[in-house]
């Protein structure tokens, strides 16, 4: 087994609580979490850029499910904080890591290479998706997931 097929075991190992934390120390890692925390963007606004963009809903997907899928598709990218994330979370030390964002503008930041997320004029946002053949599974797995959770999976 890879090492990268072990990463993405880990990371679907995780709990709901260990797979957002993980996602935020990747975002934070990235020097990204701050521009996450000044991104006003609601949820049902979210919602309706990534409907708009052609973005199907999958299952029922929780905040876990959105941000596990997230860590994948760093960690099938090449990522290698991913691991350190994962470790980093799964450590039994004593820390405080306080999630001030949602796991959708998580997501979205993190993918910010690969999703441009824009407001116009009027104030409503919209989404673009650059897709790259080789990551086009895992980043569609990503939407699926956000839009499922957002939607509760209707």
């Amino acid at each position: 087994m890879s090492q990268r097929d072990e990463l993405v075991r880990e990371i679907r190992a995780l709990s709901d609580a260990e797979a957002v934390r993980a996602l935020t120390v990747l975002v934070e890692d990235r020097g990204l979490l701050s521009s996450a925390e000044q991104t006003a963007l609601p949820d049902g606004e979210l919602e309706e850029a990534l409907t708009a963009a052609g973005v199907e809903p999958g299952g029922g997907a929780g905040e876990g499910d959105v941000a596990r899928a997230a860590l994948e598709y760093a960690a099938l990218g090449g990522d290698g904080v991913v691991g350190e994330a994962v470790e980093y979370v799964r450590s039994p030390m004593e820390r405080f890591d306080p999630v001030s964002v949602s796991v959708g503008v998580l997501a979205v930041t993190l993918l910010q290479t690969e999703v441009v997320v824009k407001r116009d004029r009027r104030g409503r946002w919209s989404v673009t998706v650059r897709k790259r053949a080789l990551k086009d599974a895992a980043l569609a797995r990503v939407l699926t997931a956000l839009l499922s959770h957002l939607t509760d999976g209707k």
